[in-house]
């Protein structure tokens, strides 16, 4: 893929989709669950495109709803765009598009999918729970967000690259520390991962739950916030940094495997150690959003660039995509009894 350059006024999606009327470009970087691929105008339910799906919650358009949580707490909108746009305004840190495009960047290619996990192991759970897992109550949670191995003939397990959408590939959920979690994932898949590991995807309440603490606290390490303890500060929209425009077409390419390539972005798994609930849980609060259980699709916690706009920390909730959904942001920790 060849990246342009140019410049537009600031209207930065801070996370996923881009408006309903939005990029005029077809993505060919990734896919769906359906193994189909629309425009960035939306698609039917099971049919994604890159960033961008028929909604759930919410609108794509303008308007905004406010998001509850399992506590019946309001928290946060989700915005017309699932994640708002920024004017300059209460934003966190992104910067205009033209200093960002000016950053340079190592060079990336659309078929770059590096392996950098390999095929790790996790170390021994917390509690009495499986491997890589804390007890929570009555349930264990993963400690780390979720990295994938393959799971080749024979159940030989191979390597998985992390910026690769694993729609149409047998893989398993993994938890361990100092891995690149997996983006990429809608909802439908980070199930089925979690499933071939012998675990399932945390329901909304078990991960407010695993992120709150008993205390059930605002962020994973208390109610004030602490700048710097979680990865939640991007400054550059690194849609907006790679390929060095804010046009609209942009918005239908955030499925490119490059995007969580880029310099001080995506951390690996356990990489910030302020970051961590009283249970010993890391990154729930940054790095990636997290899926839930919920049938109507739910994502939790923010991501790299932003964890105020939906809420703060552990209260931060985007409605906006079905379970279909997936772009670059979207990650995933499993549950068990």
């Amino acid at each position: 893929m060849t990246r342009l350059a140019g410049s537009t006024s600031l209207a930065v999606l801070l996370a996923c989709t881009p408006p309903s009327d939005g990029g005029t470009g077809t993505s060919t970087t990734s896919g769906s669950a359906s193994g189909a691929t629309a425009t960035s105008s939306g698609s039917a339910s099971g049919v994604t495109s890159t960033g961008g799906d028929s909604t759930t919650s919410g609108t794509t358009g303008g308007g905004s709803t406010s998001a509850t949580t399992s506590d019946g707490t309001t928290s946060g909108t989700t915005t017309g765009a699932s994640e708002g746009s920024t004017t300059g305004e209460g934003t966190t840190g992104v910067v205009d598009p033209e200093d960002c495009a000016a950053n340079p960047i190592p060079w990336c290619e659309a078929d770059t999918r590096p392996t950098p996990n390999g095929v790790p192991s996790s170390p021994p759970g917390l509690g009495g729970c499986p491997p890589g897992m804390a007890r929570v109550d009555t349930f264990c949670v993963d400690r780390w967000e979720a990295a994938l191995v393959e799971v080749l003939p024979g159940d030989v397990l191979g390597p998985w690259s992390p910026y690769a959408s694993p729609a149409g590939a047998q893989v398993r959920a993994l938890s361990a520390p100092g891995l690149v979690p997996q983006g990429y994932i809608s909802q439908v898949e980070a199930s089925a991962a979690c499933v071939a590991a012998g675990k399932r995807l945390c329901s909304d309440s078990e991960w407010l739950r695993a992120c709150r603490g008993a205390a059930m606290q605002v962020f994973p390490y208390g109610d004030d916030l602490v700048p710097g303890a979680c990865n939640d500060a991007r400054t550059c929209h690194p849609a907006i940094q790679y390929f060095e425009t804010a046009a609209d077409w942009i918005w239908s390419e955030l499925g490119h495997p490059c995007l969580n390539q880029l310099p001080a972005g995506l951390d690996p798994t356990g990489a910030n150690p302020a970051c961590v609930s009283d249970d010993g849980i890391y990154d729930m609060m940054g790095n990636l959003h997290e899926w839930t259980a919920d049938p109507e699709g739910t994502f939790r916690g923010g991501f790299y660039v932003d964890t105020k706009i939906n809420g703060p920390g552990c209260l931060y909730v985007t409605t906006a995509h079905n379970v279909y959904h997936w772009d670059y942001s979207t990650g995933f920790r499993c549950c068990a009894d």
